[in-house]
């Protein structure tokens, strides 16, 4: 019997990087003092540091600020300093133009950066970046919104595209089909559709199984659905998933991205939902395993007396 070889893992090398682009939470309580770190640390390296031009000025750093195409366009690598919410900006500003992202945990969570924050956070950095990096290719979802002939809204996401109630609305009623074949119209919060990224996102929180990124599928999980039968379906992912409002009777429903951006929904809306035609190319140390960051995280296998 004869064995595949195990595929070629696609590489970067950071030492080859000539422009860092540096996306920053600006809520975050020592962002001024870690991006400072950083930029400095780069310039000696001879390497260029760029920031979108309202950023670099809130930092002090006036001198760095650049348009946000020229950001996108000119950074040879994105580093994203913040948390998850921060590193999920980056890559759908990154990803339809191929560019690698790398992120430093600045937040709580911190699911998604390679560098944790710290004390020890320039070395982490200059550790990390001193040999090839492995590229994560990491699997995106684009969503349409159609109304009547039009097509009104188009979004990225890279953990979840969330069709859900607003605030203060009742359960409502969504047709949902894969790829032309019904499958679901039963009352609910709504439904998160999303990446394996995403499994350990809010698709987690609503009961979802756990994914390996590696792994190219779409999850469908209803949210407080009204139904003992209601459960995660996985399908691959070339499926397009469909949802259609019949009758909001007035309620508030709203698609939300990677629960950043957000648009509001009117009855007889139409969503489709599929894999978008790139990929997240996301950074990583050779030997960090998906696994190893599960236990890390979420717990698993630490005793308690």
């Amino acid at each position: 019997m004869s064995v595949r070889p195990p595929r070629a893992k696609d590489e970067f090398d950071p030492t080859s990087v000539g422009c860092v682009g540096i996306v920053a939470a600006m809520h975050k309580r020592r962002i001024a003092a870690a991006v400072g770190e950083v930029v400095d640390w780069l310039k000696r390296r001879k390497v260029r540091v760029i920031l979108q031009k309202e950023q670099a000025d809130a930092l002090s750093l006036p001198e760095l600020g650049v348009e946000l195409a020229e950001l996108r366009e000119g950074a040879d690598l994105l580093l994203s300093m913040g948390g998850d919410g921060t590193f999920l900006a980056t890559a759908r500003m990154a990803a339809p133009l191929g560019k690698p992202v790398l992120g430093i945990n600045l937040g709580g969570f911190g699911f998604l950066a390679s560098v944790p924050a710290g004390g020890e956070m320039v070395d982490t950095l200059a550790e990390v970046m001193a040999s090839p990096l492995e590229v994560r290719q990491r699997m995106m979802l684009q969503a349409t919104v159609g109304r009547r002939e039009d097509e009104v809204g188009r979004f990225t996401a890279l953990n979840d595209v969330v069709v859900g109630k607003g605030a203060f609305s009742r359960l409502f009623r969504m047709r949902t089909s894969v790829s032309g074949v019904p499958i679901s119209s039963f009352p609910a919060d709504g439904m998160i559709v999303s990446t394996p990224t995403g499994s350990t996102g809010y698709s987690l929180s609503a009961g979802g199984p756990v994914v390996d990124p590696a792994v190219r599928v779409i999850m469908l999980t209803p949210i407080c659905a009204h139904t003992l039968s209601a459960r995660t379906l996985v399908v691959p992912a070339d499926r397009v998933i469909e949802m259609a409002l019949p009758d909001l009777r007035g309620e508030e429903v709203n698609l939300t991205a990677d629960g950043q951006e957000g648009f509001t929904l009117r009855a007889g809306d139409r969503i489709e939902v599929r894999e978008a035609p790139f990929s997240a190319r996301l950074l990583a140390p050779k030997d960090a395993s998906f696994y190893t960051r599960l236990r890390s995280k979420l717990g698993w296998g630490s005793h308690r007396s």
